[in-house]
């Protein structure tokens, strides 16, 4: 009945096609998701309701020109309470889920509102400008508000997921607790792309210093001032990531037996080292532990005076390890081209995007028909060969 009535009249489908989030509740015009300002300046989100007027099946002119108001009394961008259409703060209950707290009135010049549009467009207007004064990607329109007032683990609003209503896929890696073991080229760029997403903790594990060589390979730019000092590379780069997120854990070590522990309790591991004893270590106490992984590598060679090579991803989880074997743990693969630190940036965000794609998938972020467990990208055929 509820949708049937807004799709037979104008103004009510007019609200729900440009995207409020509208309903019928026991006879009321319910707009919820509105954003508004309190006094401690905060962006929040109100729900506005008033009784409609119908004549059968079709909305008549409203009655007055007043709604009331769930929510905290709306300011301006300043937290000054506004008063110029708050009548009152009034209690009362439409049904257990929605109970105004506050009833305002805004009257046209012409007396009356013409429609159910005009009038709760006004008074969305009048409650969002100030917040959009604050924050302008905010929206009574197609915006998931719910996620919006979450605590968040980003130091401002992701609204670019909540403006396109994916945020619940964004959701089954909330609560994630992620290591990235090397950050090198790769380890860099996985941990810039780890970064934009709403994981718990991201734990970063190196034992080296950045140096000229570092500032070629990572995401970003480092400036000369910043290479004089040099920091250790999870420093640099908690100092550098934590200026977008919370929840980032620095380890100024290289994982050996005394401290692969430091492994246990996460959810899911990034390896992008190359030193082969160390890597058995991990891969071992991983395997020990359940915890899934992705091992990240690259061969590179000269031929005829240009770079060839392929990209790995292996993808280890508990229930199956079949593709081990494709990880190199023996000291050769210590050495070669790449070990060497050479520049090649785009093949190190590829490696990372690989390893990247591989947990998405484990966690249905990204929709799989097939696992791919281990996959090569041959640089020259441009190919990427994937076994399941």
């Amino acid at each position: 009945m509820s949708t049937q009535l807004i799709d037979l009249n104008d103004d009510l489908r007019r609200l729900k096609d440009e995207g409020y989030n509208i309903c019928i509740v026991s006879e009321n015009l319910v707009v919820r998701g509105i954003p508004y300002v309190n006094k401690e300046k905060k962006i929040l989100f109100g729900t506005l309701y008033c009784p409609l007027k119908l004549s059968g099946e079709k909305t008549a002119p409203p009655e007055d020109h007043t709604v009331r108001f769930m929510g905290e009394h709306p300011c301006d961008q300043f937290g000054t309470e506004d008063k110029s259409f708050v009548n009152s703060a009034q209690t009362h209950t439409l049904n257990s889920d929605i109970v105004g707290s506050y009833y305002f009135s805004s009257k046209p010049q012409s007396g009356n509102y013409s429609d159910f549009y005009t009038k709760m467009t006004k008074y969305i207007e009048l409650l969002s400008a100030p917040a959009k004064s604050i924050d302008p990607s905010v929206s009574a329109q197609n915006f998931e508000y719910e996620f919006y007032s979450d605590i968040s683990v980003f130091k401002y609003r992701d609204t670019n997921t909540a403006r396109a209503g994916l945020s619940h896929i964004s959701e089954r890696i909330k609560d994630q607790k992620i290591a990235i073991v090397g950050l090198g080229g790769t380890g860099s760029f996985v941990l810039d792309f780890v970064s934009k997403t709403p994981v718990k903790q991201i734990s970063l594990f190196d034992g080296d210093e950045m140096f000229n060589h570092n500032a070629f390979r990572i995401p970003g730019a480092m400036t000369l001032d910043e290479l004089e000092q040099k920091p250790s590379k999870v420093s640099y780069f908690k100092g550098k990531y934590e200026k977008f997120r919370y929840g980032i854990i620095d380890h100024d070590v290289f994982l050996d037996e005394s401290n692969v522990a430091l492994l246990d309790g996460h959810d899911f591991v990034f390896i992008a080292i190359d030193k082969a004893e160390a890597k058995k270590i991990i891969i071992k106490h991983l395997m020990d532990s359940k915890i899934p992984f992705v091992d990240l590598g690259m061969g590179i060679s000269v031929v005829n005076n240009s770079l060839r090579g392929t990209l790995r991803k292996t993808f280890i989880t508990p229930e199956n390890h079949s593709y081990l074997g494709k990880i190199a743990l023996e000291q050769t693969a210590d050495e070669g081209i790449y070990s060497q630190n050479i520049q090649i940036t785009e093949l190190n965000a590829l490696n990372a995007v690989l390893g990247i794609l591989a947990w998405k998938k484990m966690n249905g972020f990204y929709l799989t028909e097939n696992v791919f467990y281990n996959s090569t990208f041959i640089i020259d055929e441009e190919e990427i060969k994937n076994e399941t």
